[in-house]
């Protein structure tokens, strides 16, 4: 394992990337989707959703604290688990992301804009990622200075959304609290779950980030609580203003014309809803070259990928591929609603594995946790593990339950991605001796 004491990523920067990585999806362009599902008790799944992700979020944490590394999510499982098995988490990931995440925040982004100004969402969702894979090239240092400023006025329009439109709250809106059962809010809460996710992501960068032993625990301290803070306050809030049929598979400006003035839904609209959006497309960028250097090192993607250029030692190659993936999916006439159920598949599977290395890593480097200040210990983090890997199953049988087509053709996805991996090691150009997250832990 190489530390990297001294990276480009402080404690705020790694704030602001995982709120970045929570707040966008889920609360912005699956909230009415959530809602349609789930009814009145759509803000009882976010709640389950953010609960399910603290069982995974803690052994997470103490991974990339003990091991920092970059692409910890494919890299623990790796080491700790099955190569094979980490590489299908990755795979399936990359299935969800570029064939349903960034196309769904790009399209949403654009439906946000359109309640403003007559413009197609499609060309604007083009513009925005275009956007952001330019940033991006000029390297992490750039992004994470970007991801900063769009967090503080993120942070302020949600404050305004929620003060302003807890005076509209009718109570009558939220009652029978399960108006769909409780299915209906574990599915909600599988839809919603790989955006609650997204601070799981900050492992992926622990090479790049300051005094990783403490500043990523510390981060992920500061940025659960808020997330699920403005999470619970704005679904109450969107709900309770307008009622469920309202907000229904519709975006949250339906709720935000009911109670705030032209100028102040104009605020939420830009500083909310579009630099929530933004900030989630940011941080895939930054997040996704450390999966294809991973990946690269062990020859199990071209190396071309994770090359990098001289001037910003970034995967130019990497973020040209996935940039152009994202909009080959964009301009797909695929549903909102079947983007968001996409995505859910990926990160549900990929903190499995995660898990996995945990339960080993504290068995088999116990003293590589005990150097760590906010170490839980081996009993706690098992158990956590363990519990996370029950709860993630039954999310996946629910979501597969309730859209069977989109987790047949995420399935099929994998499973080409299981005969790449075979065809590729069986034929010797991948599987090289790969450098371990940490001596001795093979």
């Amino acid at each position: 394992m190489t530390e990297h004491e001294g990276g480009d990523v402080g404690l705020l920067d790694a704030v602001a990337i995982e709120v970045g990585l929570v707040v966008g999806g889920a609360l912005f362009s699956l909230t009415g989707v959530a809602t349609g599902i789930a009814g009145t008790g759509v803000f009882v799944s976010f709640a389950l959703a953010f609960g399910i992700v603290v069982l995974g979020l803690v052994p997470t944490a103490m991974l990339g604290a003990a091991f920092p590394t970059t692409g910890g999510n494919y890299r623990y499982p790796r080491e700790f688990v099955s190569p094979f098995l980490a590489f299908l988490a990755a795979w399936g990931l990359g299935v969800s992301m570029f064939g349903g995440g960034l196309p769904l925040y790009a399209l949403t982004f654009g439906q946000y804009v359109e309640s403003l100004v007559a413009v197609d969402p499609v060309v604007v969702g083009f513009l925005v990622l275009t956007a952001f894979f330019l940033v991006n090239l000029g390297g992490i240092h750039v992004a994470a200075r970007v991801q900063v400023l769009l967090f503080v006025a993120l942070v302020a329009a949600l404050g305004v959304f929620v003060v302003f439109g807890a005076p509209a709250v009718d109570t009558a809106n939220l009652t029978p609290l399960f108006s769909t059962g409780p299915v209906g809010v574990v599915a909600g809460a599988a839809i919603l779950y790989f955006v609650c996710l997204g601070a799981n992501f900050v492992v992926d960068i622990g090479g790049d980030v300051r005094e990783a032993t403490v500043t990523l625990p510390q981060s992920l301290a500061i940025s659960v609580p808020v997330v699920l803070t403005l999470y619970v306050a704005t679904a109450v809030v969107a709900v309770g203003s307008v009622g469920v049929a309202a907000l229904s598979d519709q975006p949250l400006t339906v709720a935000a014309a009911a109670f705030l003035s032209p100028g102040l839904r104009g605020f939420f609209v830009v500083g909310g809803a579009l630099f929530a959006i933004t900030t989630s497309i940011n941080a895939v960028f930054i997040i996704v070259p450390k999966y294809l250097d991973a990946l690269a090192a062990d020859g199990l993607v071209p190396g071309v990928l994770a090359a990098t250029n001289d001037r910003f030692g970034t995967a130019h190659w990497g973020l040209l591929v996935v940039y152009l993936l994202s909009v080959a999916a964009l301009v797909t006439p695929i549903p909102v609603a079947g983007l968001g159920t996409l995505l859910g598949f990926g990160g549900i599977f990929l903190i499995v594995p995660v898990m996995l290395a945990a339960i080993r890593a504290v068995r088999r480097r116990p003293e590589a946790f005990a150097s760590v200040p906010s170490y839980v210990g081996r009993r706690t983090t098992t158990t956590l593990a363990a519990s996370a890997v029950v709860c993630n199953a039954l999310l996946f049988v629910v979501l597969a339950t309730q859209s069977p087509t989109v987790c047949a053709v995420w399935v099929g996805l994998v499973a080409v991605g299981a005969g790449y991996y075979l065809a590729r090691t069986r034929l010797g150009t991948g599987e090289r001796d790969p450098e371990p997250v940490v001596e001795g832990s093979a």
